[in-house]
């Protein structure tokens, strides 16, 4: 009775194994399963846009933080000079515009003057040739009158070109181009010295944070990350057979490595549409490998998934397996003993 028994255990032992096994065999093309996934937040990588000595820090590691609030200090005196050599640029500016704006005014008046006087000296010189064809003037009279004409009318060329050279500096505008550039010299520098102080863009969790104060910080270099809590997905590589049924809105059930025990639920939400290709990187030349063996690994294929009621002390970088629901209701029944026993089993390992 007892030999019977044992056989009836063994067998049955066998068959589920064998059962299971054959379920895993086919599971890639009606119900994929993949041990490749793991749990992903965004993470803002905080990085000033100053260089300078830290010289405060606001918050510590692990800190949950709002968007707005300060996370450190560099040091603004060296900003705050800019700000005031800027001032004092665009000062310089306005009194050289201003003086030039001046400078107009009595090249106008001038060429006015000069307009009046070789509008005289060319009257003169119409008489003074009347005059000499009457014989009631001399010749060396005459010539006068020209070389005072000719004179007149170069000054007041001159004149002229004065105002223009004046008016193309101002360039017709309220301001010149050197009032511009110093205004924008001032607004940078006003800038960077309000990114001395370096605020969040987002609310958060504090982590990696390594500053401090006293150090100095290069501008762009990452100084800490800033983990958003709310924007969270899952990762999930699956063998390329199994495409069909990785499609968005498909059903999964999620096996974290860090709950055992506990089954989650989820639904794809996109896949990505291309691979990195290790062979021909940045369009260059394809590099042809010899392969001799028959059955080559399969290709993976990416897909990004929402969980459900996700346990919040999940921390990015969390492993999980995962397995896609079956429209079949029997392979369906099997998918989820399969991930409850994977859950199950993370207990031991």
């Amino acid at each position: 009775m007892k030999e019977k028994m044992y056989q009836y255990i063994i067998y049955s032992v066998l068959t589920i194994v064998a059962c299971f096994s054959l379920f895993l065999l086919i599971s890639d093309n009606v119900a994929p399963f993949t041990t490749q996934s793991t749990l992903y937040r965004a993470v803002a990588n905080i990085s000033p846009q100053v260089s300078g000595v830290i010289t405060n820090v606001a918050v510590e590691n692990g800190q949950k933080i709002n968007k707005g609030e300060l996370l450190f200090t560099i040091d603004p005196a060296p900003y705050a000079l800019k700000v005031r050599q800027a001032q004092a640029d665009l000062a310089q500016a306005d009194q050289n515009y201003s003086a030039q704006t001046q400078q107009l005014v009595t090249a106008n008046q001038l060429l006015k003057q000069r307009q009046l006087q070789s509008h005289n000296a060319a009257i003169s010189l119409a008489r003074f040739e009347r005059l000499i064809n009457k014989g009631l003037v001399t010749r060396q009279q005459f010539d006068d009158a020209q070389t005072q004409a000719a004179v007149a009318k170069s000054a007041y060329q001159g004149a002229k070109a004065e105002v223009l050279r004046i008016k193309a500096l101002l360039n017709g505008k309220s301001n010149n181009a050197a009032v511009e550039l110093a205004q924008v010299k001032l607004a940078q520098a006003q800038l960077d010295l309000t990114h001395t102080r370096v605020i969040a863009q987002t609310t958060g969790t504090i982590t990696n944070l390594q500053l401090q104060v006293g150090s100095y910080i290069n501008q762009g270099s990452p100084a800490l990350f800033i983990v958003n809590e709310n924007n969270v997905w899952l990762s999930a590589d699956f063998n390329e057979k199994g495409m069909t049924q990785l499609q968005p809105q498909h059903l999964v059930y999620i096996a974290f490595d860090a709950i055992p025990g506990k089954v989650f639920t989820g639904e794809i939400s996109s896949q990505d549409r291309a691979e990195f290709d290790a062979e021909n990187p940045n369009n260059q030349l394809s590099s042809v490998t010899n392969d001799k063996h028959w059955i080559r690994e399969l290709q993976k294929i990416r897909t990004r998934i929402s969980v459900k009621d996700l346990d919040p002390a999940l921390i990015s970088g969390a492993r999980a397996s995962v397995m896609v629901q079956s429209n079949n209701p029997i392979i369906n029944t099997i998918a989820q003993v399969w991930i409850k026993l994977v859950a199950t089993f993370h207990y031991i390992y």
